[in-house]
């Protein structure tokens, strides 16, 4: 018995070695694959404010800024770019500067600069970025990113954006590693930044720097203390055969009865491996195996629970991240052309033509809506919450659709208690029942019947929604509330699953019940608290 078990250890041991070898060139690859990411997601971020600076230089009548021109007289299309573009939080001004660098002018004025521009910078394409001033005073950090103006072959001035530091710094966000690294940014003059863009210690990084810029580099340094790997758990490998040879012993009568007992957990266990979170195995089992056996059922619970949390959370990451690359390169482009579109309108004369930019420009804002739809999804806002009562929340709406539910033919009912209050957001229930209304609205093309009810429920507030449209398919119910999912040409999928999103964050329940060729009814639950629960009247018709 002992000359097979010393094998076993020479072949624990070797094994170890390596597979400890491996774990660590993967670690190493790992970080690299990590930061290399994160140099990609700088890069764009400073492409996209040299993109705003060049659309500046492009500005036809921007050269007239130089000479100290009063705002009210720049004119109205130049002005409203202008305050387009420091509306965007990466950006804090537009400055203007003579070739010494000495201050010319400002937008916002309240972002003046009275001291002369740094020149000390990195160069791309004859765009320059000035060496960050950190934060200090209780005054945030900034940097410049900025270019000469040449027209007709003659300089004139410099045009700088002053950006947010911390737009930059943030963006390392995803390499941190509490109590293990940090990642720094290392600027042109030597300087290193944290992810809030205030300076560290210049100690010794354990990667090597990963340039994005002429002179700027990211790398990682240690802030916690080293990951030890003692042997011991050699000692514990021996430990654990002597008990496994001892256990063997002392129960060899009962391994025919054990193996019986532990073969159902066996296969519930390769199952879960396999990804099917609802195997279960027989409980009922006397002595320590049932404990196993319930714990296991408990395990394999939340399990799927985890999963399916860690599964949102990492969509919920990736729509936010999409998000925010469509706000970059979506919605400023279509600012730009909106912008443009708006110019050629205003000079248009012939009637035909400027009808077709008035349909570029309706396609323009669909298209933003689009967008924000989808952005509203992806980072929801946490609510306001404050007493709100239904009554009022179902007047407003009313007023709101009741002249797309005359053309629809369409008539709407308020009933239900009317001094019943709720705790929630008042922008939100507004935008859930708006959605709920409108989709309740496309279902009834041919008119029809549209009764919001409002009631009650020992300490639950019932909000339903019930219209007499063409329902919903059975197989749909469940996959409606999904975001993306539609069975409408042109529609996006994601108005109930905002619903539900908000009715959650609420504290609130949706639910949805159908049938083809009779209606829909959508029920809201919230729950009544103390501060709302009050004598409610008879249901009555608010109407």
């Amino acid at each position: 018995m002992i000359a097979s078990i010393l094998p076993l250890i020479v072949i624990a041991y070797l094994y170890d070695s390596h597979n400890s070898s491996l774990n660590n060139r993967l670690i190493d690859e790992k970080i690299e694959g990590e930061i290399q990411a994160t140099v990609v997601k700088i890069n764009s971020f400073i492409a996209t404010q040299i993109k705003h600076l060049n659309d500046l230089d492009d500005l036809q009548g921007i050269d007239k800024l130089f000479s100290g021109t009063e705002i009210e007289k720049i004119p109205e299309q130049l002005l409203d770019f202008l305050y387009f573009q420091t509306s965007d939080t990466d950006i804090y001004s537009v400055e203007f500067y003579d070739l010494a660098g000495n201050y010319k002018w400002s937008l916002p004025k309240s972002m003046e600069k009275k001291a002369q521009l740094l020149f000390e910078d990195a160069s791309i394409n004859g765009v320059n970025i000035s060496k960050p001033i950190p934060p200090s005073s209780g005054k945030p950090g900034w940097f410049y990113i900025y270019k000469t103006m040449v027209r007709k072959g003659r300089s004139i001035g410099v045009i700088a954006l002053r950006i947010r530091l911390t737009s930059l710094t943030e963006l390392t966000t995803s390499l941190y590693r509490t109590g293990l690294y940090e990642p720094v940014i290392i600027t042109s003059n030597g300087d290193r930044l944290n992810v809030v863009g205030v300076k560290v210690d210049k100690s010794k990084l354990f990667t090597k720097p990963y340039s994005f810029l002429p002179g700027w580099s990211i790398g990682l340094k240690q802030n916690g203390p080293q990951i030890s790997n003692p042997g011991i758990r050699y000692w514990l490998l021996f430990l654990v055969i002597l008990s496994g040879l001892f256990v063997m012993w002392l129960f060899y009568n009962m391994s025919q009865r054990l193996t019986r007992i532990i073969a159902p957990l066996i296969k519930g266990a390769r199952a879960i491996a396999r990804g099917d979170f609802g195997v279960r195995v027989d409980g009922n089992i006397p002595g320590e195996l049932g404990i196993l056996a319930r714990s296991f059922n408990n395990m394999s619970e939340q399990l799927s629970a985890m999963v399916t949390s860690r599964v949102d959370v990492e969509r919920r990451a990736a729509l936010g991240n999409l998000a925010t690359g469509i706000a970059h390169e979506i919605r400023n482009p279509l600012a730009t052309i909106s912008t443009t579109v708006h110019g050629l309108i205003c000079s248009e004369k012939d009637p035909e033509r400027k009808n077709m930019l008035e349909a570029i420009d309706n396609e323009i804002n669909r298209t933003d809506a689009i967008v924000e739809e989808f952005m509203n999804y992806a980072r929801p806002r946490e609510p306001k919450k404050e007493h709100v009562v239904i009554r009022d929340i179902f007047k407003h709406v009313q007023v709101l659709v009741s002249a797309t539910a005359l053309e629809a033919g369409v008539e709407i009912s308020l009933l239900g208690q009317r001094s019943l209050e709720i705790h929630v957001d008042p922008g939100q229930i507004r935008q859930i029942l708006m959605n709920i209304i409108l989709n309740a609205l496309k279902s009834m093309p041919d008119g029809g019947h549209l009764r919001l009810k409002a009631v009650q429920n020992n300490r639950v507030a019932e909000i339903t929604v019930t219209d007499t449209g063409h329902g919903i398919k059975a197989e749909d119910l469940d996959k409606v509330k999904q975001p993306f999912f539609t069975t409408k040409a042109g529609g996006t999928g994601l108005g109930l699953a905002i619903c539900v999103q908000l009715v959650k964050t609420n504290d609130g329940v949706l639910d949805i019940d159908s049938t083809v060729g009779e209606g829909t009814s959508v029920k809201i639950k919230f729950p009544v608290t103390e501060n709302t629960e009050r004598n409610i009247e008879e249901s009555v018709n608010y109407d």
